[in-house]
């Protein structure tokens, strides 16, 4: 089959393209993106090019960009490029050259309009991708290496050889740019290019049609598991981050795992298998897991309730005088206000009528604060004759979730207020209150 027929097959295979679709062609030079340049031009698809120069290789990053310049324009083809500085960002960011590299690579090549990305990963770099992944510890998707699409990002080059590639070049009389450090075993890439797979090629000398066979199998089985997994977590789902510990429980085991993968992404949080696998421990024996930063995972037992997202962090208190009242704070997402009412005479159901929001406003002492609970609090409800922790309280009746969101309300003296369970006995109201203020929250 001849290489435009391929990526022709490839391209209506993954449903690439849209009729219409501007294509940005990643053109470094090399014969992969030089080849993939050709194949869409025959195919009549509309595009234009974006060279990167990395500025790794002094004079022969200018020559790799002079030479793409010259192709683009010798074809008639669009050419925009851009000069990174890779050491200095790898530098500033902590991370290798290759990844750097790639970073910087893809926020250029976004910087174009245009509806899709074409980049010209092919057969030869998903194998070695599958062996990096492989040596480092990977799941399904790590074994299915490089996607043939990514949001915007294509790649129809992704079932050919390199071999292929470069026949299909030959035989147009094309020449292409080599990139020195491909030939240099210094990166892990080159190490598995240049040292592993020709051992492997001596064990299967078709290694490449057997692995793009059993990468095709890996594939049909993670969009098995993709499918399965998004119809079980709309089941699952209650609410927006909201979803059912029962029916998560529920799923197999390589379903859950994806499922909960899809948990976090939709959540905006990055993905890892340690990552799912606490979540998952999290979902089976509940309680609350911190992945990073503001975001939890959270399992309430009681409520049957598993909630992915960020947990506000604790808030500075706030302080009003007593004097100030009446008041009206925002606190989180709800508004709580104190209103003050002189000439109180008390009856047995007076108390009741305020559902323990009700206080004797001359027992309180200096300022009133607005806070989330502390380490440490405890309340003496009215009524009650012993003192409880709020830890205790809370873990009896509050979702984790809502914990750090309940009101406090504290004065000079300490707590006298717990929202969701009343007030503190030293301020009750009795039979010798002569005002009061009733405390609302909406």
């Amino acid at each position: 089959m001849k290489i435009t027929d391929k990526v022709y097959e490839t391209i209506h295979k993954y449903g690439m393209l849209d009729e219409g679709d501007r294509v940005l062609v990643g053109l470094s030079g090399g014969a992969d993106s030089v080849c993939l340049l050709l194949c869409l031009i025959e195919l009549g698809i509309n595009i234009s090019a974006f060279h990167v120069n990395h500025n790794l290789r002094g004079e022969e990053s200018i020559r790799d960009k002079n030479f793409c310049i010259d192709l683009c324009n010798r074809l008639g083809i669009k050419i925009y490029t851009a000069d990174i500085d890779v050491l200095g960002y790898c530098k500033e960011n902590h991370v290798s050259v290759e990844e750097g590299a790639r970073e910087l690579r893809y926020k250029a090549l976004s910087s174009v309009e245009c509806d899709k990305i074409a980049t010209a990963h092919n057969l030869n770099d998903c194998l070695e991708t599958t062996i990096f992944n492989l040596a480092r510890g990977t799941g399904l998707k790590g074994l299915c290496s490089i996607p043939p699409k990514r949001d915007n990002i294509i790649r129809p080059l992704i079932e050919c050889s390199r071999d292929e590639i470069e026949s299909f070049l030959g035989e147009k009389g094309q020449d292409y740019v080599t990139d020195s450090t491909n030939l240099e075993d210094e990166y892990t890439r080159n190490k598995i290019r240049h040292k592993i797979i020709p051992v492997l090629q001596e064990i299967n000398s078709s290694l490449l049609s057997s692995y793009s066979d059993t990468r095709e199998h890996l594939l049909e089985i993670d969009r098995f598991l993709d499918s399965e997994a998004l119809s079980e977590l709309a089941a699952a789902r209650l609410s927006e981050n909201v979803y059912s510990r029962i029916s998560l429980g529920n799923m197999p085991k390589a379903v859950m795992s994806r499922a909960v993968g899809k948990m976090l992404m939709k959540a905006d949080i990055e993905v890892s298998a340690q990552r799912i696998d606490k979540t998952i421990e999290v979902c089976k024996n509940g309680g609350k897991y911190n992945i990073c930063g503001e975001n939890y995972v959270i399992c309430d037992k009681a409520s049957g309730k598993v909630r992915v997202g960020k947990i506000p962090s604790k808030i500075a208190e706030v302080s009003y005088q007593v004097e100030s009242i009446p008041i009206e704070m925002v606190f989180f997402d709800k508004k709580l206000t104190l209103e003050y009412r002189e000439g109180f005479t008390y009856t047995d159901g007076v108390y009741k009528q305020f559902e323990g929001n009700i206080i004797d406003a001359d027992k309180l002492c200096g300022k009133v604060y607005l806070r989330n609970r502390r380490n440490g609090d405890r309340i003496s409800l009215a009524g009650r004759g012993f003192t409880s922790r709020l830890k205790v309280l809370f873990n009896e009746s509050v979702p984790l979730e809502e914990r750090e969101k309940k009101a406090i309300l504290c004065d000079d003296n300490g707590i006298f207020y717990v929202e969701g369970f009343g007030v503190d006995e030293r301020v009750k109201v009795d039979k010798d209150t002569k005002s009061i203020i009733i405390i609302a929250i909406s």
